[in-house]
């Protein structure tokens, strides 16, 4: 599986070239990574190249200040699935908060009336 940085970096080229090839220079992904990681480097040339034996990015050429890739549609359906995950785990969140809720209200329903029956 990939780590925080290169998910980081494919984020950045599923953004910008999608299935497209484009070319993408090594200052314009240092920028990048630099926004999420400010005082730890990287090595671009490295993680591209993981990427690319996962597949989940296509390199079709490279030199040391620029790369000409596009992004596999296996890293969009990965991002597709995160992003429905993200959604299912904050609709799950949202029910649990509702049921603890009516639960609650109930009970303390169920003892007023209780209450009113005993007098």
């Amino acid at each position: 599986m990939i780590d925080e940085k290169e998910k980081w970096i494919l984020s950045y080229v599923v953004s910008q070239c999608s299935t497209n090839y484009k070319v993408i220079e090594n200052s314009d992904f240092e920028d990048f990574f630099k926004q999420r990681f400010p005082k730890k480097k990287c090595n671009i040339k490295n993680i591209l190249t993981h990427l690319d034996t996962l597949g989940l990015v296509d390199i079709k050429f490279s030199d040391d200040q620029k790369y000409c890739l596009c992004a596999t549609k296996s890293a969009e359906i990965m991002f597709e699935e995160e992003k429905n995950t993200k959604k299912t785990t904050k609709k799950i969140k949202i029910e649990v908060v509702l049921f603890i809720f009516l639960v609650a209200f109930f009970a303390f329903l169920g003892a007023f009336l209780g209450t009113l029956l005993v007098r």
